[in-house]
This record gives C-alpha cells, structure tokens and sequence, in this order.
C-alpha cells in the first residue's frame, strides 16, 4: 500500500467511531413528543418544526466532525442524544439549542442559511451544560468568578443557572433581544473585545456562569482567535484555564496542547 492510501486508510478508521457514535445518537423528530410533557404545557408551551429531509445529511456530517472532538468515554458518558429540528420555540420565544439533563439530551435547531462553525458552537454549548451538570464538583467556580471585576454580578445565581419564576434568566434576556431587534438574538452571542476587558467573549456570556461557561467553551472548541483573546486579556486567559482544568479531569488528554491543536492545526505548539 502507497504512504498516502495507507495514511487515508488510518485516518477513515479513526473517525469511524465517531461517526458511528453521531448515527447513534442524532435523531430528527417530526413532533414535538420526544420534549418532557411540562414543557409541552403552559406556560413554557413548546413547539418545534421538523428540520427539512434535504438538509439532514449536512447535519450530521457538521455533528461527527463536532462530536469527533471529544474523546470517546466523554461521548459514551455524558452525552444519550441529540435530536435537531428546523424551529424550537419556548414561552413563545425562539431557541437555538437546549438540552435535557435528565436524558443527557441536546436539542438543536438548524437552518440552510446557517454557518457550519455556527451551527457547531451550538452543539459544544449545549453539551457544556450537560457536562457541567453531571459533573458541577469538577469546576472551580470560585476562580471563574476571580476573573471577573470584583464588583461584577451575573444576572442568574447559582453555577447551574437558577429560574427565578416560571423562566430562566437567560429566557428573558433572549426575548428581550428578540423583541428588540426583531431578529433571532444571535446578536447577543457576537464577540465583543471590549467585553474582554472585563472577561466576557459576548454579552450572553453576563447572564450566568453556566452561560459564562458554554459560549466560552462554544469557542474553545472552534475559535482559532481565542488564543490571540487569552494573549490579550488576562481575564479570559484565566477563564478558559480554569475550563480546559474542568475538561483535563473529564479526561487527562484534554489539555491546553489539545484544545490549541483543534483550532490552530495538529503542528501547533503551547505558546512560549
């Protein structure tokens, strides 16, 4: 066998796992069933719209590749399902993504407009919350909030974001957006080097440390620019320190040289 058929040959059988995994796991419901029946009711209401048969074959390779970035016991662990829809509304209210502790579930929604490194940060943000909420005791909250300005609060207490009421803090700030601008809310999830200063990549990441947590983990698994960030401003260095902390005790393999290596190319190096 020629070097390079034997070097492809490798390289298909290392991701087979992985791909075999997303067929496992990514389902694409045609109703609303597969949602826990309180949040079918009133007043979370919710509803979905099935995601169109042509784009499903797009979904799903964006989710091997996504999926394919965690080591495999995390996959086999910590993660039961993904099902991906075309709309998913909440308290009347439109959501990107959720997720279902209870089932180690993660809800998706997809569109053809959307961008694959997009629509991937949705999947790392949601299966950050699942990881954080089996795993809270791993995650040092304490020096998260240090990285922060002492006179800082997020919107919603607790590590695992709290409901005050009948919705969670981050419901209302998404409506808010929405109702505002007319649009989806992406806006809140646009990085803002300004924010940085204080250690926030966007404004949703001031909601809540569980929402602190996934936007930033959204771009520790995507962004080739969070590396120039950490160079730049101390705060979020400390941040995603204390976050690939929480993932190397998930898995020891899931250090600083393999998060840099995801983003920045297998040669990458730990900066001098």
């Amino acid at each position: 066998m020629k070097p390079f058929a034997l070097f492809l040959s490798i390289l298909i059988a290392a991701a087979l796992p992985s791909a075999a995994f997303a067929e496992s796991v990514v389902n694409f419901p045609e109703d609303r069933s597969f949602l826990p029946k309180s949040w079918t009711e009133d007043p979370i209401n919710g509803s979905i719209k099935p995601l169109d048969q042509k784009l499903r074959l797009a979904v799903l390779g964006i989710l091997e590749a996504a999926l394919a970035k965690y080591p495999e016991n995390v996959r086999q662990r910590f993660l039961g399902g993904v099902s991906v829809v075309g709309s998913l509304r909440f308290y009347d209210v439109s959501y990107g993504g959720t997720y279902m502790s209870n089932g180690r579930h993660i809800v998706l929604v997809y569109r053809e407009n959307f961008d694959s490194r997009g629509f991937e940060q949705r999947l790392h943000h949601e299966f950050s919350s699942l990881l954080l909420k089996q795993n809270q005791d791993l995650f040092d909250a304490t020096r998260w909030s240090e990285a922060n300005d002492p006179s800082f609060r997020y919107r919603a207490p607790g590590i695992v974001e709290e409901y005050e009421g009948d919705r969670s803090e981050a419901t209302r700030v998404l409506a808010a957006e929405q109702e505002k601008t007319g649009g989806s809310g992406s806006s809140l999830l646009e990085v803002d080097l300004a924010l940085m200063e204080s250690g926030f990549l966007t404004p949703y990441n001031q909601v809540s440390i569980e929402q602190d947590l996934n936007e930033t983990t959204a771009h520790l698994f995507t962004n080739p620019e969070v590396w120039d960030y950490c160079r730049r401003f101390p705060r979020i260095d400390q941040k995603i320190d204390v976050l690939i902390d929480f993932f190397r005790r998930l898995d020891p393999k899931m250090d600083r040289l393999y998060f840099r290596r995801l983003t920045l190319g297998p040669n990458s190096t730990l900066e001098p």
